[in-house]
């Protein structure tokens, strides 16, 4: 039933964005916004291609989207579809580099968090939960500081430098907690770096297995989004116009991360990965508290 409604809604979009043109989707926007949006895209694609950069490329869009009255839900679904071109090109660069085991136990937890946040958060007119912005950006922001902070706290007592840590294999319920968490969050706002960070990152994978790992697992997480966001209404026919002609920035973005990820040093990479963590959930927090 779910395949049949999706299939239909992507049949009308499709008519729908075939009657569009270029020029009326430019006149929709400033060149400066497309400029920008371009740019957050672009960054998104360094952050896909495993350099810790997506963090700016949301707060940036959702400062510059010209509909500010809906900005932060409008961004969730224009970036969509990018971040699953984005992530099917970024496993093209680590297709060998991916560890399927770490990803499993992951796996039930999300598709229960995806499925609670598509029935209770995703669609715009019969959302069973009306939870605002400043909400949901507060308990992003400061899930990821604390554990940031946690994280370094426990290598200044341990006087511990990164890669001296113990490996830490996640339990079961660990696992789910963290499943549900990112499924959730990622499905509201595109925002479950925090969870996936807290349960790969302890797993001392090696840092282009933990950046293949982490992509391959948001490939399918994203890939699993569509469905609801399709079914809901959420894909909007000027939106997809807009990304499918930001569809030849994803390459060059991706192909700059994967770069950049193989010449660092491996402290460097996961310390990078903290810092972007916490300058991201600090600027959630504080648009949390300045509304």
């Amino acid at each position: 039933m779910i395949g049949l409604a999706l299939l239909r809604r992507c049949e009308k979009l499709g008519k729908q964005v075939c009657e569009s043109t270029m020029l009326e989707l430019l006149t929709q926007y400033e060149w400066t916004e497309i400029a920008w949006i371009a740019t957050s895209v672009f960054l998104m694609g360094v952050s896909k291609g495993g350099f810790p950069l997506g963090g700016l490329a949301m707060p940036i869009l959702i400062l510059i989207w010209p509909q500010q009255a809906t900005a932060a839900r409008s961004v969730v679904a224009f970036m969509l579809p990018l971040l699953c071109a984005m992530d099917a090109v970024s496993l093209i660069f680590y297709r060998k580099e991916v560890s399927w085991k770490a990803i499993a136990p992951m796996v039930p937890g999300t598709l229960v968090g995806v499925a609670l946040a598509s029935v209770l958060f995703v669609s715009d007119t019969g959302a069973l939960v009306a939870i605002s912005d400043r909400v949901l950006k507060g308990l992003i922001g400061s899930i990821g500081i604390l554990f940031v902070v946690f994280q370094l706290t426990r290598r200044w007592v341990l006087g511990q430098l990164t890669e001296a840590q113990g490996v830490s294999r996640p339990g079961k319920v660990r696992s789910a907690v963290l499943g549900v968490a990112a499924g959730v969050l990622s499905t509201i706002s595109h925002s479950a770096g925090p969870a996936a960070v807290i349960y790969f990152v302890p797993q001392q994978l090696g840092k282009l297995k933990l950046a293949g790992t982490m992509v391959a697992y948001f490939w399918g997480l994203n890939l699993i989004k569509l469905a609801p966001f399709g079914v809901l209404g959420r894909l909007e026919v000027g939106n997809l116009m807009l990304a499918l002609w930001l569809v030849p920035v994803i390459p060059v973005g991706v192909g700059i991360g994967y770069g950049l990820v193989r010449i660092l040093d491996e402290r460097h990479y996961v310390g990078l990965i903290y810092v972007a963590l916490i300058v991201t959930s600090a600027m959630l927090v504080h648009r949390a508290f300045a509304g």
